[in-house]
């Protein structure tokens, strides 16, 4: 589900942004597909219904039941979504035992309501025992598998959904639960998070999908841990010789508009959204895409409705300049819809400053976002370059 809350998190963690997909090989099971993000240590595969999310930086799929043919009743109660994902955490816990302390503290603090679901076997002379055991495979000749551990919770999430006109998003909260497998890698590098997650009611739905007393077939049973590397390949960057000689190009010729940054800057290695780095400091451009649902959304729906809402969840606090800039941008200017918002957030005691341009072209979203540490000073010294970026961008 392409959301803001994506948006949000390349904003914030911008260095996510150097991966693309991966691509299938002999090793996908039959009815299932990879969806994971190259370059990474293991291989995630889930059923061909799924629909993979892999784009965002962050290997997994979710599948959604978005019923609006029935008239008369509320949207949001039909988009319904469940996710699975996997993710290799780099952490120096001693086990498994420390790495769930550590992992279930940070979700006290981040949740609202965090509640752990004991499992059905645990005993009175047991009772911090709240995870069951099951194995992952290793991609090696012994076919070995490593020990791993299952564990439930729940938590209050705030969820986004189209209002009954399909004009706005409005903030919804659910109870979402959720099955975690965590192993440690044998190098004790650090350890596989997968995660399933459902609302409540509708947990039980594909959690056998996802692990199950007999594995094979399922999302957890077919996780395979490999013994290398999955393959990288870099894209093509566009190469125009109309180009300013003090740019270079940042995006790929797949991509459906030509985005440059100056010689100076540092491209994003293999990214399926384009971001540059400056070349001191904390400063960084990201491009993002979103396909709204409502093809009449506009600049100002998108930044009230999808934007505002999920910085003011994420961040400890934020602050919106007044001053909106509107006008055109790109060297045609054939891009009349634009608006660059100015704001600052908070968050884990660090403030970032933030330039968002948000584009409508051809029913499409795009965003231009300029990020850097407020700490460094070097927002206000590569402004001119953002600027320099939006003056170069155009759409092929």
């Amino acid at each position: 589900m392409r959301i803001v809350k994506f948006s949000a998190v390349i904003l914030l963690f911008a260095l996510l942004c150097g991966t693309m997909i991966a691509c299938s090989d002999q090793r996908t099971p039959t009815g299932m597909q990879d969806v994971s993000v190259a370059g990474q240590d293991y291989m995630l595969f889930v059923p061909l219904t799924w629909v993979s999310n892999s784009r965002s930086g962050v290997s997994g799929a979710y599948y959604t039941t978005s019923d609006h043919s029935e008239k008369g009743e509320d949207l949001a109660k039909h988009a319904k979504y469940w996710t699975i994902t996997a993710q290799k955490v780099a952490d120096d816990a001693a086990d498994m035992d420390a790495y769930w302390a550590k992992l279930s503290a940070y979700y006290r603090e981040a949740y609202e309501e965090f509640t752990v679901i004991p499992y059905k076997e645990a005993t009175a002379d047991k009772a911090e025992q709240v995870y069951r055991q099951t194995t992952l495979k290793v991609d090696d000749a012994q076919g070995s598998r490593c020990a791993a551990r299952v564990y439930e919770f729940t938590a209050k999430v705030k969820e986004f959904a189209p209002t009954q006109d399909q004009t706005a998003q409005g903030a919804m909260t659910f109870v979402r639960k959720y099955c975690q497998v965590i192993c440690q890698a044998q190098d004790k590098s650090g350890y596989y998070v997968l995660t399933y997650s459902a609302r409540q009611e509708d947990y039980a739905t594909f959690i056998d999908l996802f692990i199950h007393d007999l594995p094979e077939g399922t999302v957890v049973g077919e996780f395979l841990i490999l013994t290398e590397k999955t393959s990288l390949t870099a894209p093509e960057l566009f190469k125009d010789p109309d180009a300013a000689d003090d740019m270079i190009p940042a995006s790929t010729n797949e991509m459906p508009y030509r985005f440059y940054v100056p010689k100076a800057w540092r491209v994003g290695e293999l990214t399926e959204y384009p971001c540059a780095f400056a070349p001191s400091g904390s400063a960084n451009v990201t491009v993002t895409m979103y396909t709204p649902s409502n093809v009449a959304l506009s600049v100002d729906q998108y930044w009230q409705g999808y934007c505002l809402p999920e910085y003011e969840a994420v961040f400890d606090s934020l602050t919106v300049s007044e001053q909106v800039w509107e006008g055109t941008i790109g060297v045609e200017k054939e891009t009349k819809n634009a608006k660059t918002y100015t704001f600052e957030g908070t968050i884990g005691g660090k403030t970032y400053q933030y330039k968002q341009t948000v584009i409508v072209h051809s029913s499409l979203i795009y965003c231009i976002t300029y990020t850097a540490l407020a700490s460094d000073g070097s927002f206000a010294q590569y402004e001119a370059d953002y600027q320099a970026m939006l003056d170069s961008f155009t759409f092929r």
